[in-house]
């Protein structure tokens, strides 16, 4: 502690400053007395999470609304980091990661070089998986008001599905148990894989999946795809919190392809598999459950193949026996119907000799009638020939006078008729005919200015020259 004065104005009162060292020591004890070495229960979200040797690092954060309200260093030390990672099991790795928010028990330390930090003591599992199961809740709730549990569980997945997109990582357990059950299926049944690698677990991995499947869907809209296989292998109950993401669940709902998954362990249930087609307990699941559909549709076809073989050889046996009938009664059939049709012809040909007898008889004697006729025509012919000539010849002579005379008063009747259209006629109604050259003037076209024309009236005739001449328009006409 130093007492200092301002020489430039002596009226001030010499200040006390400390050095930071002795800030730094008074702010340790004031916190070593108010904390005591207590142990406090913190929630906050892991930002940045490091390992040195033994020893964790942890950047602390509480955000709300986008703001970051507080951000303090965290520490596990080597011995505690080791229980932590007992405890924990399976589970660590999923806990401790960026993104992660804990439930933890921490000692308030400062230092004056580092500053404040907590130095973390256990982390409370039963509380995230407490945290995970309720935004679990909140997240089928959603799910099922939107309609979406069930929605793609009513597409239709073909009998054989065959044509199908895997989505999973490749490499990992699950992956390959899934490829090596339905490559070698006993049945030698063949399966049209294709297969898009996505990591399932992480930071990344809902986008990843969400982005996967909806890359299977354009796929689906060019070409025919019977349905689309999610897998996850087992693993710690945070690690499959990725598959209880309200995205990823939106996204499989709308498939319009059935959706299989296979997820996890026999224990594990995942909203994806809750709004699924179909859901398998494991990747190997869903392979047997593929291989058996199509054995069972095998099974089926062979089974109606038997009973149609069955249908077909009842119905030959039967039909045999009709033929054997059939093939008697053809037998006498044919040696019946020709003693009948001999006897009809029998009877056909007696009552044709009969008709055709009958018949001659009455042509001789019409002929004989005839005969009988023609002699006595023979003498009146001529008479009633001379008289019908007398006759017709009056008859000639009476239409020709008719018709003679109807000429004449035809004739007459046109005289007349040309009389009334003849030029005289019309010059006498006050008209007039000109003519050039002898020929009569029709149109004014055809003369000229100086032709020499003749005038033709009632009383006789003139000679005039045309001097000029108006078309029908010219207003001088």
């Amino acid at each position: 502690m130093t007492q200092l004065s301002d020489p430039a104005n002596p009226s001030v009162s010499e200040r006390t400053v400390f050095p930071l060292s002795g800030v730094t020591r008074a702010v340790g004890r004031m916190l070593d007395e108010r904390a005591g070495g207590k142990l406090f229960w913190v929630r906050a979200e892991i930002s940045q999470c490091s390992f040195s040797g033994k020893h964790a690092y942890i950047d602390l954060v509480e955000e709300e609304g986008g703001t970051r309200k507080a951000q303090v260093r965290g520490r596990i030390w080597g011995s505690t980091l080791a229980q932590i990672r007992k405890d924990l099991g399976a589970e660590f790795k999923e806990v401790l990661k960026p993104g992660r928010e804990i439930v933890f028990s921490a000692h308030m330390a400062f230092h004056a070089v580092y500053g404040f930090s907590l130095n973390i003591q256990r982390i409370d599992l039963d509380a995230l998986l407490g945290e995970m199961e309720r935004r679990r809740k909140e997240t089928l709730l959603a799910l099922q008001k939107e309609g979406a549990i069930g929605r793609n569980g009513r597409l239709a997945l073909p009998a054989v599905p065959q044509r199908i997109i895997l989505i999973g990582s490749e490499g990992t357990a699950g992956h390959t148990d899934f490829l090596t059950h339905i490559e070698n299926n006993a049945w030698g049944y063949a399966f049209d894989l294709a297969r898009i690698d996505t990591p399932v677990q992480g930071a990344l991995a809902v986008n990843k999946l969400v982005t996967a499947l909806h890359r299977a869907g354009r796929v689906a809209l060019r070409t025919r795809v019977d349905a689309v296989v999610l897998l996850r292998g087992g693993g710690a109950k945070l690690d499959l919190d990725v598959f209880n993401d309200l995205t990823l669940c939106r996204t499989m709902a709308a498939m319009e392809v059935p959706v299989i998954t296979g997820i996890g362990h026999e224990t594990d249930q995942t909203l994806a598999d809750a709004v699924a087609h179909t859901a398998q307990k494991t990747p190997t699941a869903v392979a047997d459950f593929l291989v058996d559909r199509l054995a069972q549709f095998e099974g089926e076809v062979g089974r109606e193949g038997r009973a149609v073989t069955a249908e077909c050889r009842a119905q030959l046996s039967e039909q045999a026996g009709v033929l054997r009938s059939f093939r008697a009664w053809l037998g006498e059939r044919p040696l019946a119907f020709v003693r009948r049709q001999r006897g009809d012809l029998h009877s056909g040909a007696n009552g044709v000799v009969r008709r055709t007898r009958s018949a001659l008889s009455e042509q001789h004697a019409r002929l004989a009638q005839h005969r009988s006729g023609l002699r006595v025509g023979a003498v009146q012919l001529p008479e009633r020939s001379a008289a019908w000539l007398v006759e017709l010849e009056a008859g000639i002579q009476r239409e020709s006078t008719r018709h003679l005379k109807q000429q004449e008063e035809r004739v007459g009747l046109m005289k007349d008729t040309l009389a009334l259209l003849g030029p005289g006629s019309t010059l006498k109604r006050g008209f007039s005919i000109t003519r050039c050259g002898g020929k009569a003037v029709k149109d004014v076209g055809e003369l000229t200015p100086g032709q020499v024309v003749e005038t033709q009236l009632e009383s006789g005739t003139f000679t005039a020259r045309v001097e000029e001449i108006h078309p029908p328009d010219d207003p001088l006409t």
